[in-house]
């Protein structure tokens, strides 16, 4: 009798466990009607087709089954608890989606209380015929499984089925969920790459939410001590400029800008003649990127910031821009692009930023961006100027511009715009050609406007200072090829080549009242350094001497390279440095990290001022 019944409790587990495999499988299949604030059903093919996205997806929602089925002790009460769960983050996710053009993810349990705020303050829970469909499937489905399918497990048998659901679920949480590798290698290819937003609902709901966890705490780099690295900044002492001292300060990242001449292409002489005068008229030099061809807010927040190894913005982070509020500037940012892209629309308020204009809220007035047609310099320049002459005159004023003329694709088509690129020493293909050619088309207009530009600022009686760089080189076909072709070194197996490939030009011009102020001309050769370290040493130049400031403009001195593949030794980069490099490169990033995760002008909480869409 006895062994009949453990037969029959044997049976009944394993009807329980395909049951909880196969309705994990339904459950993870709806979840793909949530990702979109629009249900379009045909994703659930693109779905099943990305093996890996679908296994992340699916590994969350049958792990939490089994956790809820020794709970309850029933399947079905498990599929309905579950299916709830589903249900809310969906209702959740596409809320968040209307509201704010973000994603729900795990890092959002920050903010329950603001989502309430928000209900109250007359934002209402968009509801959707789906959801009520849902809820009734759910609802009678799970009725009928709790009805009819009976658990014969005993306390103990619960209990230990929960504890190993509870550790398996520990595990793949920390081990596998959060795989930064695997999550960004993996996509269904239905959204855009670039865009944040886009990008993790090619992920998929659950996978992009279970995701975020890894976001919830902060990593400090091995051996990481705060003690040492606040010493090291407290040894600094802080100078900052007087009111009479402050200048208004643009800093503007040019996408794609790379100085190819410099770097042995041959070109009719013109491309770069704007360029070279403002070089004689400004501290200009050139700064050593961490991507190529894309990744434009590496370059960005690298330079705000003055780290290269990024936290994760969900919370506020330390910047330079934080510095210049609690010094009463008034803080922008433009950029004629949608503000989802790199999900600026909600980061960039953790980053100090007061006031973002972007195409949704300003710039598709002027100009609506198309299919490899982007918003161009002509527009956005003297737009720049317009906003500065808009201004809050009784603050002095920062703005952060991120262009995207020259974005990449290139065209490979011959438009008639004659010749750039000097035909007779290239050795590429005619589509090869005219895609270099139609991107120095672009580099010589950009250069143009730019010096129109200073001549409309030098016009200014109020003193400002510009700083103009380029985020990365641009991709001239598909990894680079291009450049040989022009004769131009982007070996990475050696340093020469290296730097080529990742090397952008800066100038840093200001106008007679700026050099008035500052007592400073402005002009010469500027030190070459990674990218994080070119705001710290203009805003040095300003005045501005916070001790992190003093301290990247000390280390630039010593280890002006700091990246994976090379750093500075002894004046000399070299991929394999010495013990004493490796130890003091750590410890600087213990002094990134503690700057990064510190706010040294208040908690941000009181430093922040209401936003809006225009100053």
């Amino acid at each position: 009798m006895k062994k009949s019944v453990k037969k029959s409790t044997k049976r009944l587990f394993l009807r329980d466990v395909i049951l909880i495999f196969a309705l994990s499988f339904i459950l993870t299949l709806a979840s793909m009607l949530f990702i979109d604030q629009t249900v379009d059903p045909t994703i659930i093919p693109s779905f099943v087709r990305a093996p890996v996205v679908l296994a992340m997806n699916y590994l969350p929602v049958l792990i939490v089954m089994f956790i809820l089925y020794f709970v309850t002790g029933s399947v079905g009460g498990s599929f309905i608890v579950a299916g709830l769960l589903i249900l809310s983050m969906g209702v959740a996710n596409q809320n968040k989606l209307f509201y704010r053009s973000d994603n729900v993810r795990a890092t959002d349990l920050r903010l329950l209380k603001e989502a309430f705020d928000m209900v109250e303050d007359g934002n209402p829970i968009r509801l959707q015929k789906l959801h009520g469909a849902y809820l009734l499937c759910l609802i009678v489905s799970g009725c009928l499984l709790v009805k009819f399918l009976k658990s014969h497990l005993t306390n103990a048998q619960r209990v230990a089925g929960l504890v190993v659901s509870l550790v398996v679920g520990a595990w793949a949480l920390n081990a596998v969920m959060v795989d930064r590798d695997r999550y960004w290698d993996n996509s269904m290819h239905r959204f855009h790459p670039y865009i944040e937003v886009e990008r993790a609902k090619d992920r998929g709901m659950i996978y992009t939410f279970t995701y975020a966890y890894r976001d919830l705490h902060d990593r400090p780099p091995e051996g990481y001590d705060p003690e040492k690295a606040e010493a090291v900044l407290a040894s600094y002492k802080e100078s900052m400029p007087s009111e009479d001292k402050k200048v208004d300060i643009i800093l503007m990242l040019r996408e794609s800008f790379a100085d190819l001449e410099s770097k042995g292409a041959k070109m009719r002489p013109d491309v770069y003649a704007s360029f070279r005068t403002l070089q004689e008229e400004s501290i200009h030099g050139n700064i050593q990127n961490y991507c190529f061809g894309g990744g434009t807010i590496e370059t960005e927040r690298n330079v705000l910031a003055g780290v290269y190894s990024q936290a994760p913005y969900i919370k506020n982070r330390n910047s330079f821009a934080w510095m210049l509020k609690s010094r009463g500037y008034a803080t922008a940012a433009m950029h004629p692009f949608t503000g989802k892209f790199y999900n600026r629309i909600n980061t960039n308020q953790y980053l100090g930023i007061d006031t973002f204009l972007y195409s949704e809220n300003y710039f598709d007035r002027y100009f609506v961006n198309g299919s490899g047609d982007y918003f161009p310099d002509s527009i956005l320049f003297s737009l720049v100027v317009e906003h500065y002459d808009r201004r809050d005159k009784s603050k002095p004023y920062f703005n952060l511009v991120t262009t995207m003329q020259n974005h990449t694709p290139y065209s490979t088509e011959n438009k008639g715009i004659g010749d750039y690129l000097d035909r007779a020493s290239f050795t590429g293909s005619d589509e090869e050609y005219n895609s270099a050619n139609n991107y120095l088309y672009g580099v010589k207009d950009t250069a143009d406007q730019l010096l129109n530009m200073t001549r409309e600022l030098e016009k200014r009686e109020t003193p400002v200072v510009l700083i103009f760089f380029g985020d990365h080189l641009a991709r001239l076909g598909s990894e680079g090829e291009i450049y040989p072709m022009m004769d131009i070194d982007n070996n990475l197996e050696t340093p020469e080549g290296w730097l080529s490939n990742y090397t952008t030009p800066y100038i840093i011009w200001a106008n007679s009242a700026a050099k008035r102020v500052l007592g400073d001309e402005f002009k010469g050769e500027g030190p070459y350094f990674s990218n994080y370290l070119l705001f710290a040493y203009a805003l040095d130049k300003m005045g501005f001497k916070s001790p992190y400031v003093q301290y990247l403009v000390d280390r630039a001195k010593s280890f002006p390279f700091d990246a994976a593949s090379y750093k500075s030794e002894e004046g000399k980069l070299t991929s394999h440095p010495n013990a004493e490099t490796v130890e003091k490169s750590l410890r600087h990033r213990w002094i990134q990290y503690y700057h990064t995760t510190h706010l040294s002008y208040g908690d941000g909480e009181d430093l922040s001022t209401e936003k809006s869409s225009e100053i």
